[in-house]
């Protein structure tokens, strides 16, 4: 008798059970792709404004789309990269600041969790903040 289930395989942390495509390669498309198919597609929607229809319905529909397709791609291109990504770090904190030791203070009711209320204290699943 066969085994006729799928093998997982796994390409750039992927599995091809969770995407069958994972093993070929195609995983989405590109920024790059996205801006140039996008920016074709408000081409084309401005061109259809020109045309042999009377009312003006049509052309507010068109270039309302396009100008959203337009924001939405201005805001893709302009977001920040994979590495620029907007966390705290040391670099912007102020200065003498000194991270507190959260674990140790959840366990030992100090800092912050020595002021919790009784309800927030039993949220923790502490009696009396201890």
């Amino acid at each position: 008798m066969s085994n006729h289930e799928p093998k997982e395989e796994i390409y750039r942390g992927i599995s091809t059970l969770d995407e069958p495509s994972a093993k070929w390669g195609w995983h989405g498309l590109s920024k790059r792709s996205m801006q140039i198919a996008g920016w074709i597609s408000v081409i084309f929607l401005l061109g259809m404004t020109i045309g042999n229809h009377k009312g003006n319905v049509e052309n507010y529909f068109l270039v309302v789309i396009a100008a959203l397709i337009a924001i939405g791609l201005l805001l893709q291109l302009f977001s920040p990269r994979s590495s620029q990504v907007r966390t705290v770090t040391a670099h912007n904190k102020p200065v003498g600041h000194i991270e507190p030791d959260w674990a140790s203070d959840q366990v030992n009711g100090t800092g912050v969790y020595a002021e919790l209320t009784d309800s927030q204290a039993r949220a923790w699943n502490r009696v009396n903040g201890k």
